[in-house]
């Protein structure tokens, strides 16, 4: 049972590394965070921050919408080609856990786009590898399970920033990540970042 255990973790983690050279281009598709499969929301917020993150998307030119009529397990979405995050009222619990979990997940997703439609991981091989480790195992199986290989490490990425990092972190995550092109740090020194402030 441990032996087979361990041969799923390692046919995951290649089929997901195997993805990771990938994603560079425009973005065309909706990144979409489907809930029911995986428990999320492990990092506490309060709806403060849930509203402080979407001002900042707002600042960035990205609205926020709340709707109450998405399909059963759609929590959130957000769109790039009508540069929009869609909340579902309907399909999440009214914790505040849970609308920041989602938000701050389309928000990586935001800051993918604001970074010419790559992950903010992109090369960081050492980062990409930690990200694996930290997901539990059923969710890198739904990643495998619910989409293509080119939007794998996107969704890795979002799910782990999500799951892992305090609100402010996110905020600032996202400010850094989509500030005027002259004064924004560099891609690669991102995630390098945020981990070196945070006990992650």
């Amino acid at each position: 049972m441990v032996f087979r255990a361990l041969a799923v973790s390692i046919a995951v983690v290649g089929a997901l590394a195997s993805a990771v050279p990938v994603a560079q281009g425009t973005a065309r598709e909706a990144f979409h965070q489907w809930g029911p499969q995986i428990s999320a929301a492990p990092v506490p917020a309060r709806w403060g921050q849930v509203q402080q993150l979407e001002q900042v998307l707002a600042m960035q030119g990205v609205p926020v919408e709340y709707r109450d009529n998405c399909p059963a397990g759609l929590e959130g979405l957000y769109d790039p080609r009508q540069n929009k995050v869609l909340m579902c009222t309907n399909t999440m619990p009214d914790r505040s856990v849970n609308y920041w979990n989602t938000l701050a997940h389309e928000s990586v997703h935001v800051m993918q786009v604001c970074r010419n439609a790559s992950p903010l991981s992109m090369g960081l091989k050492g980062i990409q590898r930690e990200m694996l480790d930290d997901t539990p195992q059923q969710e890198k199986m739904y990643i495998l399970s619910a989409y293509p290989p080119e939007q794998r490490l996107f969704e890795l990425e979002a799910r782990w920033v999500a799951n892992n990092f305090e609100p402010p972190a996110v905020i600032n995550l996202l400010k850094d990540s989509c500030m005027a092109a002259a004064n924004r740090p560099a891609t690669r020194s991102l995630l390098p970042a945020l981990l070196s402030k945070t006990n992650l």
